[in-house]
């Protein structure tokens, strides 16, 4: 494993194509009809690109198209039916945690004040739309045989019941703290979420495990600060606001631990795993139409408030229309910490 606890997000390559949406010309209907794992939603389309890029990604491998392989005919025009392995549970709650969030936001233009208006300040980016920390966890666990001879349906059921202990550890920096060697990289990573929205004993807001695999998955919704914290500094918000350089810019970072599990149905004494744990964060912004309906819609990097993702996120400043550079000399240096503390995709 190279990059060691010393690295802990990474930068997902930019290289590659983004999720192809098509535009509205190609849509026979602004709602899209999709079936998770038996579980029907029908999801406006705008609201459905305010989801964060990796978690399309998960959702249309191939591209939301008619010939992806995904789509069943539906009875009516425009009602095809796009059958997605993705667990509902997970997506009805990052709907409802975006559906709150948006419901906050002002519809109506905000006059900016004098501290809103100073360069590098998230406060003034934010006035009209709100920024939400998007952090997932993807658990892969392997078991070690507890005895010799062990039968494939007795490490089946072993499997299982060590999921369900490795479900009850639901702190969010549970596994970062474990690892933490020298306690710089991970602690300034804990300090940067914590000061961005999460509080450092929260847990994830869903956790569960895929059918038919040993794997967990968690993930974890918190809407960005732009005011310091009762009894912080003003360094907070300093720390708060490089959150924002994940902004439809998905990072990723994997890495390995082993422990020992005790309590395990089946098992008599302690049980040896191995862990890996692949953290992806992104930063989202999202906004309210000014229209009757007020729905969402995701806000660009560049400051527009749609598009499709039919591209590839750009490097584009962090300022919105209007207002100056942000924060363009504390981006170099961030993407340099990332850049300089990477791991390749075979890492782990």
């Amino acid at each position: 494993m190279s990059g060691g606890a010393a690295s802990v997000i990474t930068q997902v390559s930019q290289g590659g194509p983004g999720v192809m949406l098509p535009s509205d010309l190609q849509f026979e209907t602004e709602n899209l009809t999709l079936d998770l794992r038996g579980t029907k939603f029908v999801i406006p389309r705008e609201e459905l690109l305010t989801l964060p890029e990796f978690v399309l990604l998960s959702l249309f491998p191939n591209g939301l198209f008619p010939d992806s392989g995904q789509v069943v005919p539906g009875q009516e025009p425009g009602g095809d039916i796009y059958t997605v392995d993705f667990d509902p549970v997970c997506l009805e709650y990052m709907l409802g945690f975006f559906r709150n969030v948006s419901a906050t936001i002002p519809t109506s233009p905000v006059e900016p004040t004098e501290e809103s208006l100073e360069q590098n300040s998230a406060q003034g980016m934010l006035q009209d739309r709100a920024g939400i920390i998007v952090l997932r966890e993807d658990l892969d666990f392997y078991v070690i045989p507890p005895y010799k001879d062990i039968s494939y349906e007795q490490m089946i059921e072993v499997k299982r019941a060590a999921s369900k202990q490795l479900l009850k550890q639901n702190g969010i920096f549970s596994g970062l703290k474990r690892s933490d060697d020298a306690g710089t990289t991970e602690q300034h990573l804990i300090e940067m979420l914590t000061a961005g929205g999460f509080d450092a004993e929260d847990t994830w807001g869903h956790r569960a495990t895929e059918p038919g695999k040993a794997v967990i998955c968690s993930l974890a919704l918190a809407r960005l600060r732009t005011d310091p914290r009762p009894g912080k500094d003003s360094t907070s918000v300093g720390m708060a606001q490089k959150l924002l350089l994940f902004w439809r810019k998905p990072a990723r970072r994997c890495w390995w631990e082993g422990m020992t599990l005790e309590n395990v149905d089946g098992v008599d004494g302690k049980l040896k795993v191995w862990i890996r744990r692949v953290w992806t964060l992104e930063m989202v912004c999202i906004c309210r139409d000014s229209d009757e309906g007020g729905g969402m819609r995701r806000v660009e990097r560049d400051g527009t408030r749609r598009g499709s993702l039919s591209h590839t996120p750009s490097t584009a400043s962090l300022c919105t229309s209007g207002s100056s550079s942000v924060g363009s000399e504390e981006e170099r240096e961030a993407e340099e910490w990332m850049r300089t503390r990477g791991c390749g995709e075979g890492d782990g």
